[in-house]
């Protein structure tokens, strides 16, 4: 009788265990780091928001949200998933369309920044298009924007 409880209990609990040790066992997306400067018409963009966006077009269906604040024309990513895990500084490997968010009118510490042309406000219109991969060029992940 004793050994049908315990053959019972491992049957039972046996499954529990072996999903519970999947779900620690597994890793999000490999990200790498991804920084450079942003500049419209040339000059350094002041101050607002970088997204990437990642471009299904190109083949990149990650799901993320990666994004940085720039100052004084320069940006580091973080990336921001669905689940956890997919968490943490950089971006997966993949095309990604670049795009720009400022800040409401008066939010404190931000000031709203030279003329960006509109196509740049949105992932879905921007021309601007950046592959991150393993092991970039210098300058690979440069943004340059325009007013026109």
């Amino acid at each position: 009788m004793v050994h049908c409880r315990w053959l019972t209990g491992v049957l039972l609990f046996a499954p529990l265990g072996i999903v519970l040790l999947g779900c620690g066992s597994e890793s999000g997306p490999k990200l790498v780091p991804v920084s450079g400067n942003v500049t419209v018409d040339d000059k350094p963009l002041t101050a607002g928001i970088v997204h990437f966006a990642p471009d299904v077009e190109k083949g990149n269906s990650a799901r993320i949200d990666a994004l940085s604040p720039v100052r004084d024309g320069k940006y580091n990513l973080l990336t921001q998933g669905i689940l956890q895990r997919d968490n943490g500084p950089g971006a997966p490997l993949g095309w990604y369309k670049a795009y720009l968010v400022f800040p409401e009118a008066g939010t404190p510490g931000w000031s709203f920044p030279m003329s960006i042309h509109p196509r740049y406000m949105s992932a879905a219109k921007s021309t601007a298009s950046v592959e991150v991969v393993e092991n970039p060029q210098p300058g690979a992940y440069d943004i340059k924007f325009t007013s026109k």
